[in-house]
């Protein structure tokens, strides 16, 4: 199965007001009106990136993996077939909101819906962030990457690797267990972490990525997450695996977002899997 990129990510709120003012006023996303009480937010020239939607509980909906065609998607759905993954075909509704000429959906190991699509709609115009972000590390990269607590990590990468595809990029036993994989040159599109060792049993978004170009922007959102009384999670440092200056805060949803820059890109050819001996080079405090 050739997943490109992760495309896009549904979030579910009791108070989506509430997460729109943080996307725009703070990490810069463009707001874009949507359909049956759903926020899009976009960030680069699709469509849209993130969908807010009003529900009963905070947290991460949906996650949309990008193939390349009909014939793909198609493929890919025989594949998880072979592996007895029933797959639900999107309705039409789902599609319009979704912004993309076709979808299918499953459930992993975990619970976690997971989404292959393809055709993503562009957006109108150029992308305008709400703020003085001009640009947003994406395009063949994708949205960014998304990081679930999961209450077993092996499961989870034994289905994303075996099933979906996923490269394994590196791993970590200190002072919990994760794994991070890709699927394009970026050093990871989505992670698992020990949900347990946080007190966490069941599927949980624990946080996303957004990567901007420079340290500066990441710098200027820092002030301002601070200026506005936003809860830090984790102070200004650097990744020790994918190198990525970066900052969290908690949003409105009580999922964290990693706002960072300088992230490294995977070669194949290259490239060792290897046992970080902790997440961090510096700073990241709590």
């Amino acid at each position: 199965m050739d997943i490109k990129q992760l495309g896009y990510l549904g979030l579910s709120a009791r108070e989506p007001d509430a997460f729109t003012t943080y996307a725009t006023d703070i990490l810069g996303m463009q707001r874009v009106a949507g359909e049956d009480g759903a926020t899009h937010f976009r960030i680069d020239d699709v469509h849209h990136r993130v969908t807010v939607e009003a529900g009963e509980q905070d947290g991460g909906a949906y996650y949309g993996w990008e193939i390349a065609d009909a014939d793909s998607l198609s493929a890919a759905l025989d594949e998880l077939s072979d592996h007895g993954v029933v797959a639900h075909q999107a309705t039409q509704r789902e599609l319009e909101i979704r912004r993309v000429a076709g979808m299918a959906h499953f459930l992993d190991p975990a619970g976690n819906r997971v989404e292959l699509f393809h055709g993503a709609s562009q957006g109108e115009g150029q992308f305008t962030s709400a703020r003085d972000i001009e640009r947003f590390v994406t395009g063949d990269l994708g949205l960014g990457h998304v990081v679930l607590a999961s209450p077993d990590v092996a499961a989870q990468q034994r289905f994303y690797t075996d099933v979906l595809g996923f490269k394994i990029s590196d791993t970590m036993r200190v002072p919990f267990q994760a794994t991070f994989l890709h699927t394009n040159p970026r050093h990871h599109s989505i992670a698992f972490v020990d949900g347990p060792f946080f007190g966490i049993h069941q599927p949980f978004l624990h946080h996303f990525m957004l990567e901007v170009p420079d340290m500066d922007q990441v710098g200027r959102t820092y002030d301002l997450v601070l200026d506005r009384d936003v809860p830090v999670t984790m102070t200004l440092g650097r990744h020790s695996n994918d190198q990525m200056f970066s900052f969290y805060a908690e949003s409105p949803v009580g999922v964290h977002t990693e706002f960072g820059s300088g992230g490294v890109l995977i070669d194949d050819a290259t490239w060792q899997v290897t046992e970080i001996p902790g997440p961090d080079l510096w700073g990241h405090r709590h």
